[in-house]
């Protein structure tokens, strides 16, 4: 999955000790049971190495995009403003250092997206755009069957949001998932109800930008627990048993958001224990949020 830079080496490592089928197996919570009824104007966005296709042009107001890549790569976007100076390589350069390197980049506003969550499969998720103009920042990319990290491949694409009427209403939420400047994410309701559920993402901070990385974990598995495993893995402390990475099961992505942020995704988790967790980096510490506490765990029933 995009979006683990940093710490990718060692997930990569983790994942190689389950063996490459057991790695592909992992059951994502994706869903658009209900997301696409909404009836919001439709963006399709695609990206395989045939080509990047994107609408140049959306309404003001709600939009369902769907992203999707080919049988043999996968997918990610995001939805962008960045600084008018840059020219157009060195936009591309850091738009993959925020998307696959988890670096986020100065004068950049990050306002959501997606990863499709597996080989062949789209991803749908809304949000409520403002008239201006933005970039598609797609990515496409091979998922990791071991050995080296696969290389992504960065596109940026224009998008004009033009004046539109603004009578939709925002889609109706059963879970909320809010991000914190204090490292948090805070699930309401917690306990969340199994079934396919809208979740509404929001960044109500101002100081960082964050994406939500949610996996399935053992019950009895804390987040202190997954905290103080990635700070061992990190300063090189041998493991004394199996790592917990090792023992997560699939769950959900949401790609980066900056401060005042929203997007609404699907997701139908099955019961069980999970975690969101961030493994962006901090612009001043350097280090990923994950090894600074930003871990929350949520039971699903």
């Amino acid at each position: 999955m995009f979006g683990l830079g940093v710490v990718s080496a060692i997930a990569f490592s983790v994942f190689a000790t389950l063996g490459t089928a057991s790695a592909q197996e992992l059951d994502f919570a994706n869903s658009d049971e209900i997301i696409s009824t909404l009836g919001y104007q439709e963006a399709d966005v695609s990206a395989s190495p045939d080509g990047v296709s994107a609408p140049e042009t959306l309404a003001a107001g709600y939009s369902l995009v769907t992203l999707s890549g080919d049988d043999a790569n996968a997918a990610y976007l995001n939805i962008v403003q960045y600084p008018a100076e840059l020219d157009e390589a060195t936009a591309i350069e850091q738009a993959l250092l925020a998307g696959a390197g988890d670096m986020p980049q100065e004068g950049w506003t990050y306002f959501g997206g997606a990863n499709t969550p597996e080989l062949g499969e789209a991803e749908t998720f809304a949000i409520n755009l403002e008239p201006g103009e933005y970039h598609w920042a797609v990515s496409y990319y091979e998922p990791y069957s071991g050995g080296d990290e696969p290389e992504a491949f960065m596109h940026l694409r224009p998008l004009t949001v033009t004046e539109g009427e603004a009578d939709a209403a925002a889609p109706e939420a059963a879970v909320t998932l809010e991000i914190t400047d204090e490292l948090q994410y805070i699930v309401t309701p917690d306990p969340v109800p199994t079934g396919p559920h809208i979740w509404e993402i929001t960044n109500t901070g101002t100081d960082h930008a964050h994406h939500v990385v949610i996996f399935s974990t053992p019950d009895d598995v804390t987040a202190q627990d997954i905290i103080g495993e990635f700070n061992a893995m990190m300063s090189g402390t041998p493991m004394a048993c199996e790592p917990l990475m090792a023992q997560f099961g699939g769950g959900a992505y949401t790609a980066l958001q900056s401060g005042g942020q929203t997007t609404w995704a699907e997701f139908n988790f099955e019961p069980g224990t999970y975690a969101a967790i961030c493994f962006i980096l901090d612009p001043e510490t350097g280090r990923p949020h994950v090894l600074d506490g930003m871990v929350t765990s949520f039971t699903v029933e």
